[in-house]
């Protein structure tokens, strides 16, 4: 009887081997199937055998899958990745994907901060917000991985109106003069006696530039350029209706989009300028390719772009269709290409929850109004899912705001959507947050970064949940 019973597990543990069939198959094949994997499968697959185990941990399958997990977030290819590390980064990946950090802390502003949370700014594991106190305003910093404050004074009675920061450098514009100061955040060296050209549109810094578009519904305007090295200041071309650009400091040039929404389709005008002279090096024109689509190009507005490398990525929303859609811009290549986003919620004349935010190249997240919710936009599938917000016990005036101004479905006929202004979002693919009157909560998402931070305070949440 024991040895039949033996015979019968021999019989089946070769029978188990016989039908392992991605276990039998050479390893080209099962890095083709691997293709169609997404990163959880493949975790999930390390874990059936050791046989899969080997399989899926080999070198040749971790790279090919590595590079497009490191794609996906944003993150220059590194060199001797170990296998671990790769489960890390796919766990990363997976955080972003479902809302779902690694931790959540509450960040209590300090008493004299500024009115209101609008003038923040969020580069590399920094944090930077004004402080108003006794008629002065200063800058503050906050770095998220040692726990350092840093204040800058701005020497300025002044309300400070923008505020932009890189990894060296932190610029702020004040409100009535339009004054421009720069600090080097390393040194704490400083620039001043710039003024900034009209009401700031948007702000970008790279390397020693500091570039500046003005905000004009009509007029045409052009970009401005300040050269922190040569302390010199550049005014390029003129521009109505950029959607977005890409700056590259390292071949000193900057590619400008404009879109003309009186073609059907679109038609698109992509010029190319010089950061040193500001003399025009290119221009072409082309549609807008719709891939099919029946789209008008006066439904297509707000932009809002994010540079990755020599890719910038740039998402437009299509009014009342319920879609957005995805702008690539290649520089490697010179190519511009278009995906599109299920956006979950038809978007009308009203709605200025905001556009979709790029916490990564894959993964773009959402205020949503109609509901009080994250919705979470996946560029891969071109899909949006929702995910809940739950305020901290602390967030009293985010409450009270959401409360007065709730608003009703989107079906409803005749309504006209509140601002939600009690919310101002940072982040990048690292750290998420949602700035208040109260103060933030910040979600971290890169299991190799959850910080102790001395200023912070653990969610606590109505009835305990």
């Amino acid at each position: 009887m024991g040895q039949q019973r033996e015979n019968t597990l021999v019989a089946g543990r070769n029978l188990h081997e016989y039908y392992d069939i991605v276990g039998s198959l050479p390893l080209e094949l099962v890095i083709q199937i691997v293709y169609h994997l997404d990163e959880a499968d493949i975790v999930r697959s390390q874990r059936v055998s050791r046989r899969w185990r080997e399989i899926f941990s080999c070198d040749e399958i971790i790279k090919r899958v590595l590079s497009r997990t490191l794609a996906g977030l944003g993150i220059v290819e590194t060199t001797n990745v170990t296998a671990a590390d790769t489960v890390r980064h796919f766990q990363w990946l997976h955080n972003l994907q479902f809302a779902r950090p690694m931790k959540k802390v509450f960040l209590p502003w300090p008493d004299g901060w500024m009115e209101s949370p609008y003038r923040l700014a969020y580069h590399s594991r920094r944090l930077c917000y004004v402080i108003q106190k006794d008629g002065c305003t200063k800058v503050a910093m906050l770095d998220l991985e040692t726990g350092k404050k840093s204040i800058w004074d701005s020497d300025s009675g002044e309300a400070i109106q923008d505020l932009e920061l890189s990894d060296r450098y932190l610029v702020a514009i004040t409100h009535r003069t339009r004054s421009i100061i720069v600090w080097d955040i390393h040194t704490s060296q400083r620039w001043s006696g710039k003024h900034a050209p009209g009401v700031i549109h948007n702000i970008a810094i790279e390397k020693d530039k500091v570039v500046i578009f003005p905000f004009s519904f009509e007029e045409s305007v052009p970009f401005w350029v300040w050269d922190l090295g040569a302390d010199h200041v550049l005014s390029i071309g003129s521009f109505n209706s950029v959607i977005f650009w890409h700056m590259d400091a390292s071949e000193n040039v900057l590619v400008v989009f404009e879109i003309n929404r009186d073609y059907e389709p679109p038609l698109v005008q992509q010029t190319k300028w010089s950061l040193n002279g500001g003399e025009q090096l290119d221009c072409k024109t082309f549609p807008l390719s719709l891939d099919g689509r029946s789209v008008s190009g006066k439904n297509i507005f707000r932009a809002w772009h994010r540079t990755y490398g020599r890719k910038t990525i740039a998402q437009l929303s299509v009014k009342k269709a319920g879609v957005a859609m995805l702008l690539t811009y290649d520089h490697a290549l010179d190519r511009l290409s278009t995906r599109w986003i299920n956006c979950g919620d038809p978007i009308d004349d009203y709605d200025f929850s905001g556009p979709r935010i790029p916490l990564c190249p894959r993964f773009f997240y959402r205020w949503a109004t109609w509901c009080e919710r994250i919705a979470v936009s996946d560029t891969a599938t071109g899909t949006t899912t929702l995910h809940p917000y739950q305020l901290d016990t602390r967030e009293v005036s985010a409450r009270r705001s959401l409360n007065a101004r709730r608003p009703l479905p989107f079906y409803s006929p005749n309504v006209t959507r509140i601002v939600m202004s009690c919310f101002v979002p940072f982040w990048d693919n690292e750290v998420f947050g949602l700035a208040s009157d109260d103060g933030t909560q910040l979600w971290f998402f890169n299991p190799d970064f959850t910080p102790d931070l001395p200023f912070t305070q653990p969610l606590s949440y109505l009835g305990g949940q």
